[in-house]
């Protein structure tokens, strides 16, 4: 099966939130799905993409409880800082870069894995307003940290 390329921009940020590595992806664009007759299938395809495998909406305070959901593809080069995230179904998520600190790629590569969080972020401004909204979500994600 060949992987669905996306319609949209998302910019990545890693982070450490709650102790744990984290990727905040910042959505500053929102895709909609609308059916043949016009409706209204989903007001966002990656709030869609990452609920319909497993995301859990993001809580104050932040309680990463999960194994890694089964099926995703991701990962880090420490050459180029390339990152690429492909979800269970094959839709390419995310591909672009994403610089980290030193111990970020060290300590998910002792993991295999890393939290995931999407929501329609512009900046990181964002964050407080859409969790108190409900409209982050987080998924842990198997992930390899590539040379």
């Amino acid at each position: 099966m060949s992987e669905t390329r996306p319609i949209f921009r998302m910019r990545a940020q890693s982070a450490r939130i709650a102790e744990q590595p984290v990727i905040v992806m910042l959505e500053p664009e929102t895709v909609s799905w609308l059916g043949e007759d016009g409706s209204l299938r989903a007001r966002d395809v990656t709030e869609l993409a990452m609920t319909s495998h497993g995301a859990r909406p993001f809580t104050m305070p932040p309680r990463f409880d999960a194994d890694a959901a089964p099926g995703w593809k991701a990962y880090l080069s420490l050459a180029t800082s390339s990152m690429r995230i492909v979800s269970p179904n094959d839709m390419l998520l995310y591909e672009g870069t994403m610089p980290t600190t030193p111990d970020w790629p060290r300590d998910v590569a002792a993991a295999g894995n890393a939290v995931l969080i999407t929501g329609p972020m512009a900046t990181v401004a964002d964050f407080e307003t859409l969790v108190a909204e409900g409209r982050v979500l987080w998924l842990r994600i198997p992930f390899e940290i590539r040379a």
